[in-house]
């Protein structure tokens, strides 16, 4: 019990049991409850909390083993294929078309760099469509420069592919100018052939004076039947950079359709910060990790995102104006802009929580679900 006065501190002692710090994570979580039934409040009525995060988080990243990739090529697909992990792209477009754990295909849709989120009433408020919109035709409009294979960084011809094994990883890369010709995203792919499939995106810009970005990350579309998200980092409710410390880092999870967060106006929404790794499985337990050295953030909703963004102009949707679709539709992200809110018309997010325009990186993996 703390009896302080106002302008007033007192110190208090808390025992703690030992910690390892230099190999895992640790959250102190502060809550202050009303000791006493008052006036309008309950006893136990929460009034504060307060988290702490400290040590140091180590990410269960495993490259490498001694088995060796199958490589084979037919037509405009490329297949790369071991015991743990089957992988197709697509050599005309670059496009990862299917990943195999051993259960199907779990894609619908491959991975696609992505700059844009569904509008915001913040957004609108300092027309981000007009002022941020390049970013928009950047994620829509890619056209692919080139499609390289590699291993041992030494580049494999792929019209000589027939049926070769390749020691334990493969090296896909593919290079793709953004509309208007604003820059090149590289998406680099490295197929282990434990299973572990490396995703590195590299984004350069040629233009100066470009606008800030929304965001920076990766869009896939996966089968609805892997709805069942179980995630670390801030949560349970939606959280953003700017909007986040109420949301404490924790083991959480949730079908897909709870991640929704259904604004009077269908906007961006549901979206997760600080995470470490991600889950995605079906009702047998099967999927897929992904995970990184780095905080990331992500989204899953039963929707894709366009269908959330009202485009150039508010419009008088609602949330039964939202279909429901067959599939998940994931984010995974460096990094998203703040929402916002000092004011709805005019005032964007404060400055350290906006994506100034420049050559950017980040890599995650994603791995079948170890049971």
């Amino acid at each position: 019990l703390l009896s302080v006065a106002p302008q007033n501190e007192e110190k208090i002692t808390i025992n703690r049991p030992k910690l390892d710090l230099a190999s895992h994570e640790y959250q102190l979580q502060l809550h202050a409850v009303t000791s006493v039934e008052l006036p309008l409040l309950e006893k136990g009525t929460q009034l504060a909390s307060e988290e702490f995060v400290f040590g140091n988080y180590q990410s269960n990243i495993i490259e490498n083993n001694n088995e060796n990739i199958m490589v084979s090529k037919d037509q405009n697909n490329l297949n790369i294929k071991s015991n743990h992990i089957s992988a197709v792209f697509n050599v005309d477009n670059g496009a990862l078309t299917s990943l195999d754990y051993g259960h199907g295909n779990i894609l619908l849709q491959g991975v696609k760099a992505n700059f844009w989120r569904p509008t915001t009433d913040n957004d609108f408020g300092f027309n981000m469509p007009k002022k941020f919109g390049v970013w928009k035709e950047a994620s829509d409009n890619q056209k692919l420069l080139s499609f390289k294979v590699s291993s041992n960084k030494n580049e494999v011809n792929i019209e000589d592919i027939h049926q070769d094994n390749i020691n334990n990883q493969l090296t896909v890369e593919t290079v793709s100018e953004l509309a208007d010709k604003i820059g090149t995203i590289t998406i680099t792919y490295v197929v282990d052939a434990s299973g572990l499939l490396k995703i590195e995106n590299k984004l350069s810009v040629d233009k100066e004076k470009l606008p800030n970005m929304p965001r920076f990350g990766n869009n896939f579309i996966i089968k609805n039947e892997y709805n069942h998200v179980n995630w670390y980092g801030r949560g349970p409710q939606e959280n953003y950079q700017d909007r986040n410390t109420a949301a404490f880092v924790g083991n959480y999870s949730a079908n897909v359709e709870d991640l929704y967060f259904a604004y009077a106006r269908p906007q961006e929404n549901g979206y997760k910060t600080d995470v470490r790794w991600v889950t995605f499985s079906n009702n047998e337990g099967n999927g897929v990790e992904i995970l990184a050295t780095d905080l990331f953030g992500f989204s899953a909703h039963h929707q894709y995102n366009s269908d959330f963004d009202a485009g150039k102009q508010k419009q008088q949707r609602h949330m039964s104006d939202i279909v429901k679709r067959d599939l998940v539709n994931v984010n995974i992200d460096a990094v998203q802009m703040g929402v916002g809110g000092d004011t709805s018309w005019g005032a964007r997010p404060h400055a350290k929580y906006q994506i100034p325009a420049k050559n950017m990186s980040y890599t995650y993996y994603i791995s079948p679900i170890k049971k």
